[in-house]
């Protein structure tokens, strides 16, 4: 089989595989996309407050000794 002829039956397979998929509705992809921006933000909150608070202890035991 020709590498052409194998590239154009893997776009046929993508193309029949994509027709089985269910696509979400824009009101759907707006509140999942609404999920995950408040998610990635809360996330990145917690991470800077644990960050800092752990470089602030670790600074204080290492002026400690």
């Amino acid at each position: 089989m020709k590498l052409f002829d194998r590239v154009k039956e893997f776009f046929s397979g993508v193309r029949f595989e994509l027709k089985k998929v269910n696509w979400p509705t824009w009101d759907e992809l707006k509140s999942s996309t609404t999920v995950v921006l408040v998610f990635s933000i809360f996330i990145t909150l917690f991470i800077a407050v644990v960050d800092l608070g752990v470089g602030t202890l670790v600074r204080k035991l290492i002026d400690w000794m």
